[in-house]
């Protein structure tokens, strides 16, 4: 959950994300743009605003901009309620933040089959080494390849399966505190230039 107007001002002013101001300039043509047409850009190029939530993963930044809102003694019940429950759900955005995007299962097959090829490798060394197994017993041998092999493809989908579930509970999170963001500002219990850091 991002404020694209600090997301603007940043890729116009911070050099970490130079190539992605670069990038913007490209495509509108021209050598400079103000914060407006950045902007503008992001809302209608969804891979800068992907390329800029990328880099901030890879730079260990948040792209949970939303604030800490704090519960004032003066605070109605109901913006007590919704404040609270804005805290509540940006602690959880933040745990699962790593789950934002759906599951890449490429890479988790690549994870995955490494470990399990080299389980299999070691395996097949402590056989070879230390016992006449692949004489004696070669099925025993060539079948607990089969269940490493297995197993592996288990936790594979035991893995995408969790991370798909994250992910869904992540997208229902996000949509409800911007759901109660709306709310608090309607009914004047959050200000606008207080809600995200």
């Amino acid at each position: 959950m991002l404020d694209l107007k600090k997301v603007a001002k940043q890729i116009k002013e911070e050099g970490l994300y130079t190539f992605i101001y670069n990038e913007m300039r490209e495509t509108a043509g021209k050598g400079e743009l103000s914060e407006e047409e950045v902007l503008r850009l992001l809302k209608e190029e969804p891979k800068f605003l992907q390329d800029y939530k990328i880099l901030n993963t890879q730079s260990e930044i948040s792209n949970i901009q939303i604030a800490q809102q704090e519960i004032l003694d003066t605070d109605p019940p109901e913006c007590k309620k919704l404040k609270e429950q804005i805290n509540k759900n940006r602690e959880e955005l933040i745990k699962l933040e790593p789950y934002e995007n759906r599951p890449d299962s490429m890479l988790y097959a690549v994870w995955i089959g490494s470990v399990t090829i080299f389980l299999i490798f070691v395996i097949h060394n402590l056989i070879v080494l230390y016992t006449f197994w692949y004489e004696n017993h070669p099925i025993p041998v060539y079948a607990s390849y089969v269940a490493v092999s297995v197993l592996g493809y288990l936790y594979y989908r035991k893995r995408i399966k969790d991370h798909f579930s994250k992910h869904t509970l992540f997208k229902q999170i996000e949509k409800e505190t911007k759901e109660l963001i709306n709310r608090g500002i309607e009914k004047r219990c959050l200000s606008r230039s207080k809600i995200y850091e």
